[in-house]
């Protein structure tokens, strides 16, 4: 146990501070790490929690250690350090039905997120906000007067009127900022998407190159701009290719396995003649449409193809596995934070919209007609 001079009571925070200041010197804390918390270095150094809370104030005003609400204190280093902590909340907006846990393609992209944020030695939070008025109005207030933020990485339902008003109101504060799946028009704001209208127009292409002609298109609700890119590839192609957009087999779904079996189930109720084949907005709803297909007694891929799109994990693993549009998530994620990082680290530099592609991952739920 570390001695400490207790003849002088009101100078022990000064010789905590000491010790504390040569524990991060020696290495034992590193920049970025977070040093144990006021009550535990009470109890091992048998120190009043407020002489060790005096201490560790004594070196936040140093610029040595910083905290951060709610997650404890962390070591940023010395001023002649070259490298400096870098704190990155990684916003995500969820719809109320549908918690993070529910949503395995952004799942995927937090995941190549943490794994870049680690390796560039920054501290990394997770928000998940719920897609409601109020409650973006209120993070946006905890956003703008937290200083311990250096960044942030916003994904999710950042559509609407709030989230870009929560967005915007972040940009104009000079707060480095990164959109992932999402474009404000009228805002240079840096953004990660994947090049949705080309991945589905690539999708119908290789639907359309196995002789089917009548192609379906379970679509997200349609004021999404996921669902406006993905529906304008899949009708470039169809027309491209001859065919004209017949209503009777396009169908809105909800990104989600049963909008997409709601979905799949209208097109096979409202057409006389069902289509050979189905584009879905993404793989969860392709899996919808597979078990909509099923119950009708009707097979895939024989009677039925269904291509969806992201190559969610799951989709390897159905029955048949699901042909789909390979997005590479792990890689938005990693280079969000790398996009953020370089904003925090230059303010001189430009926004930039960083445009990845969707390649075409053959499996089993397509077959030549």
């Amino acid at each position: 146990m570390e001695e400490f001079d207790r003849s002088k009571p009101d100078l022990i925070y000064k010789q905590f501070a000491d010790y504390l200041r040569s524990q991060i010197k020696r290495g034992k804390y590193k920049p970025g790490q977070h040093i144990p918390s006021e009550r535990q270095f009470s109890k091992s150094l048998s120190l009043n929690r407020m002489t060790v809370r005096k201490g560790i104030s004594l070196l936040v005003e140093e610029g040595l250690l910083q905290p951060l609400r709610g997650r404890g204190t962390f070591v940023i280093g010395y001023s002649g350090d070259k490298e400096k902590l870098r704190n990155i909340a990684f916003v995500f907006v969820r719809d109320s039905k549908f918690p993070l846990s529910q949503n395995p393609y952004f799942v995927e992209i937090l995941e190549g997120a943490e794994s870049e944020a680690s390796k560039l030695k920054c501290g990394f939070y997770l928000i998940s906000v719920e897609n409601r008025e109020d409650e973006i109005d209120s993070l946006s207030s905890r956003l703008l007067n937290d200083k311990s933020i250096s960044g942030i990485v916003f994904i999710g339902r950042i559509d609407t009127p709030f989230a870009e008003k929560l967005i915007v109101s972040v940009y104009s504060r000079a707060i480095p900022v990164v959109m992932i799946d999402h474009v404000i028009p009228y805002k240079s704001i840096s953004t990660v998407v994947t090049d949705n209208s080309l991945g589905a127009y690539e999708a119908v292409k290789y639907i359309v190159s196995l002789g089917h002609k009548a192609i379906g298109f379970i679509s997200g609700p349609e004021k999404r701009q996921v669902t406006k890119e993905r529906f304008e590839g899949y009708k470039k192609a169809i027309e491209e290719s001859g065919f004209k957009i017949d209503e009777k087999i396009i169908s809105e779904g909800d990104f989600h396995i049963d909008g997409g079996y709601g979905a799949m189930m209208q097109i096979l109720g409202k057409a006389k003649d069902y289509p050979t084949a189905v584009v879905a907005i993404n793989d969860e709803s392709a899996i919808g449409a597979v078990k909509a297909i099923k119950e009708k007694k009707l097979k895939v891929p024989e009677d039925i193809s269904v291509i969806g799109f992201d190559d969610i994990d799951l989709s390897s693993h159905t029955s048949p596995p699901l042909t789909t549009m390979k997005v590479y998530k792990e890689e938005i994620g990693r280079i969000s934070i790398q996009k953020v990082v370089q904003l925090i680290e230059s303010s001189n530099l430009l926004p930039i919209k960083s445009l990845m592609p969707a390649s075409l991952v053959v499996r089993g739920s397509c077959s030549k007609r």
